[in-house]
């Protein structure tokens, strides 16, 4: 479950905003804590009138269109806006499902949200209704009221309904934001490609967070990263890809690369993962295997290209989340690299060796772009699947291939479409993560 990330209220409540929360932590706020942009106090919860249902969807979508917070349900606060007393609101799994569907239906589009109960110890089944809100790249977020749209935005301390000209510009600024992480992903990609070895057929994937997180290149963080890569192999679907042998930093990022030799092109893979969360990874996918081989063409091998897609995705959203501390969506773009004179091809190593899939060679750099949720992809479940999918699938589109064979759109594995080394370690792998596996092939 996605979790909101936030500094100044981590640091308030003493620890994480999620279902680790205790009721002493949320009572440490008492008294003199004051809200702010990002905390409202409620003494109630929201009733089932029309005004009631307003004012919850207002609140939610204004924070949604602000900076994100929290609403905090059953805290008394005094004229100042200061908590005051823990009055305490039902926390039932009915009250919680009625105020999430009550956002749901009438907030769009749904904005990020979640809302967590922590029980007071000597009242069950009573306590404190936390509602979180994380601050999205899909504002600005309308309550509908009788077919109209009203857009709520929290400022300072109160929940204002936007004007008209205020609205426009809103969705001005998601368009240009959309716009501007789609014109980052590409240069990120541009930039990094540019310093692996010319020689090495590659993929590169690239991830840029709709909302940037951020944290400090400094000693210790090179030094966990340098732990991480020793005990750790980026892989996808149960099946390792790349290991980073070597630790290093740039300029605001840190860098793994797959061999020791410094000074030198990237060589086999590397990554480079930003402050901001962003980042971008490669590793090698010619084929290697002898027989039918065309010299007149550079050879990418289908299984390699997936899993380097799918390991990609994985690798860069766990930095984002777990290091960076971004949330919500992301951009996410895949290419092959590089690209010169001499014609690339598509094959398969499943049935005959370097068997053409498609019906074309390519000789101008193919790309795919999505958008995928970070803490999907972190799951490393059937989100991860349908988005390796729908990347994958472009790139196979560049060669005259319609899709990728080995995953479906739903998130599913094509079992018959993998290598017999690898199938095994596929299908526990799946059996674990609740992901479904198919025996028919593709056609």
């Amino acid at each position: 479950m996605p979790t909101l990330r936030n500094c100044r209220l981590e640091q308030l409540l003493g620890g994480p905003i999620d279902e680790s929360l205790t009721y002493k932590q949320v009572t440490g706020l008492i008294p003199g804590t004051a809200e702010g942009p990002d905390l409202d106090f409620k003494r109630d919860t929201y009733g089932s009138r029309d005004k009631d249902r307003k004012a919850l969807c207002g609140d939610v979508g204004g924070l949604a269109n602000a900076n994100g917070g929290l609403l905090i349900l059953g805290m008394a606060e005094d004229s100042q806006g200061r908590a005051t007393k823990d009055e305490g609101v039902d926390i039932s799994d009915a009250e919680r499902l009625r105020l999430h569907q009550t956002v749901v239906a009438n907030v769009q589009p749904t904005p990020t949200f979640d809302i967590i109960p922590v029980e007071d110890p000597d009242r069950p089944g009573t306590g404190f209704l936390i509602i979180w809100v994380a601050r999205t790249a899909t504002a600005p977020h309308a309550y509908i009221q009788n077919n109209s749209l009203l857009y709520p935005r929290r400022i300072g301390t109160q929940t204002v309904w936007l004007s008209e000209a205020l609205v426009a510009e809103a969705y001005r600024a998601r368009f240009v934001g959309l716009t501007n992480r789609i014109e980052e992903a590409a240069r990120l990609e541009a930039d990094f490609a540019s310093r692996h070895a010319a020689d090495e057929l590659l993929v590169v994937v690239t991830l840029v967070p709709d909302v940037p997180g951020g944290f400090t290149v400094d000693t210790a963080a090179l030094r966990a990263f340098e732990l991480s890569n020793a005990s750790h192999t980026a892989g996808a679907f149960g099946n390792p890809v790349r290991r980073f042998t070597r630790s290093t930093v740039r300029h605001r990022r840190l860098v793994g690369v797959g061999t020791f030799k410094p000074s030198t092109p990237y060589s086999r893979g590397a990554c480079e993962l930003h402050e901001n969360g962003g980042g971008t990874f490669s590793t090698a996918v010619g084929s290697t295997v002898s027989g039918n081989e065309d010299p007149s063409a550079r050879l990418v091998d289908t299984q390699w290209l997936t899993l380097g897609v799918g390991a990609g995705l994985q690798f860069l959203a766990h930095h984002a989340r777990d290091r960076a501390a971004a949330g919500g969506l992301a951009t996410v773009r895949a290419t092959i690299w590089p690209i010169s004179n001499r014609p690339i091809a598509l094959v398969s190593n499943v049935g005959w060796p370097n068997e053409q899939i498609g019906s074309d060679t390519i000789i101008e750099q193919p790309y795919a772009d999505t958008v995928a949720d970070i803490d999907d992809l972190c799951a490393g479940d059937r989100g991860l699947v349908a988005t390796t999918h729908r990347l994958t699938s472009e790139l196979f589109q560049a060669f005259g291939a319609p899709e990728v064979a080995q995953v479906t759109a739903e998130g599913a594995i094509r079992i018959r479409h993998w290598h017999r080394s690898s199938q095994a370690a596929i299908t526990r792998w799946a059996e674990e993560s609740g992901v479904q596996v198919l025996t028919e092939t593709l056609g």
